[in-house]
């Protein structure tokens, strides 16, 4: 029982670290692992509560960072899609999502390495905010979408990770507010998403410290390698 507290712990770490260095990906990781351990009526308002407290505190960190002007069209389609599809537990057809998802993609890489000047409208943020949202309520996994539509809106460095905890926490809190509508929400899932917290802390620390000693072109690396992957993941119908 005590190798099982060691491993969700480690797991926890391990996600905050890898959300703090690359912008990212923790989220993803914790939602597929906690839903092949627990399932997903468990996992995804476990997720929910512990990422609320973890993205809250990156933000915390990076809050000198946030870009206003993406964060604030992106907010205000993001919070209603999430609460939406927290409740509903639906959800767009896949195909629209991978279209959209290799758009932004194909868009955010053409910025970074052949300095396409073009940049995601912030007006057309507000309706892929709400589909993004709907889609990050009722399935999890698909928050994926947020790092290529902040990306291709010109944001990267600090600004895209203090962005991307932003519309995290406004995210996590709708779902939230979803699965407690939903009656999702109980002992059992507070205390885990309590300590699960806990550990996504103590790994923003600790990837806030390996994010200082390796510089901005492989923070640029790693920031794009994550966005790859979880991409990837989604596409290939993982998480």
């Amino acid at each position: 029982m005590t190798s099982y507290f060691i491993g969700i712990a480690l797991l926890g770490v391990a996600c905050g670290a890898l959300t703090t260095v690359s912008g990212l990906g923790g989220g993803l990781l914790l939602v597929i692992t906690l839903s092949a351990l627990w399932g997903p009526f468990l996992a995804l308002p476990t997720s929910a509560l512990a990422l609320l407290v973890g993205n809250f505190h990156r933000l915390a960190l990076y809050r000198h960072h946030l870009r206003a002007s993406v964060v604030r069209p992106l907010l205000l389609g993001l919070v209603p899609g999430s609460a939406i599809g927290a409740f509903l537990v639906a959800g767009m057809p896949a195909l629209v999502l991978q279209m959209a998802m290799l758009s932004l993609v194909a868009l955010a890489l053409g910025r970074a390495v052949f300095g396409w000047s073009w940049k995601f409208p912030v007006a057309a943020l507000i309706p892929a905010g709400g589909a993004v949202g709907v889609m990050a309520g009722a399935a999890g996994g698909a928050a994926v979408l947020t790092g290529p539509l902040v990306m291709a809106s010109g944001v990267s460095g600090d600004e895209y990770l203090a962005t991307m905890s932003m519309t995290s926490v406004a995210m996590h809190a709708s779902r939230i507010a979803g699965y407690g509508a939903g009656g999702l929400l109980g002992p059992l899932i507070l205390g885990w998403a309590g300590f699960l917290a806990v550990t996504l802390i103590i790994g923003n620390l600790a990837g806030r410290g390996l994010r200082r000693r390796i510089g901005p072109r492989l923070q640029a690396g790693l920031e794009y390698g994550a966005l790859l992957a979880a991409a990837g993941l989604a596409l290939a119908g993982i998480g």
